[in-house]
């Protein structure tokens, strides 16, 4: 499909190098070999991929990098790392499946709601049950545990400490 939309669009599928869910990379030398703009390419991929059945939606890179991307793009922002990351993001639409090689068992990463709420639950001995109502996120773990257990965090470690399982009184 992605290589269609841009002979379509281009005259050349081989600015589409690969497909690796849920990026899209372009061939940044094909590209320059067609005099063509590697952000211009990607957007317009991206906008003409947006219209087929089960996308919903394509997010070109540069949106994000260049602090363009707002609703569910700016969602995809937390997905992306400037170096690894592809020229395009595609989005499922809700409730599809975007996967083209081998058995698909299970898959996570769409930005939607019921793919992005994640239960965290701490047990242990001194920690009360607790239900916390606030918006907490898989990076709070690390820092939190961390505390707990009264060592440094990991060096990468970007979370904060959940409060709520430091407050419990015995």
């Amino acid at each position: 499909m992605a290589k269609a939309t841009s002979t379509a669009l281009f005259g050349s599928d081989l600015l589409v190098k690969d497909f690796f869910r849920p990026y899209l990379y372009l061939d940044p030398a094909a590209i320059a070999n067609k005099g063509l703009d590697r952000d211009t390419v990607a957007r317009a991929i991206a906008k003409e991929l947006a219209k087929h059945p089960g996308i919903g939606g394509a997010v070109a890179s540069a949106s994000i990098t260049q602090g363009k991307a707002t609703g569910v793009a700016a969602a995809v922002g937390h997905n992306h790392h400037p170096q690894r990351s592809g020229d395009i993001y595609l989005l499922q639409s809700p409730y599809w499946f975007m996967f083209d090689r081998g058995a698909v068992a299970a898959m996570h990463g769409s930005p939607w709601r019921y793919d992005t709420h994640v239960p965290i639950i701490f047990a242990g001995p001194g920690i009360k049950a607790a239900h916390v109502q606030r918006p907490v996120h898989p990076i709070d773990i690390a820092p939190t545990l961390s505390s707990v257990l009264n060592i440094s965090p990991p060096a990468a470690a970007e979370g904060s400490v959940l409060i709520e399982v430091l407050d419990q009184s015995p």
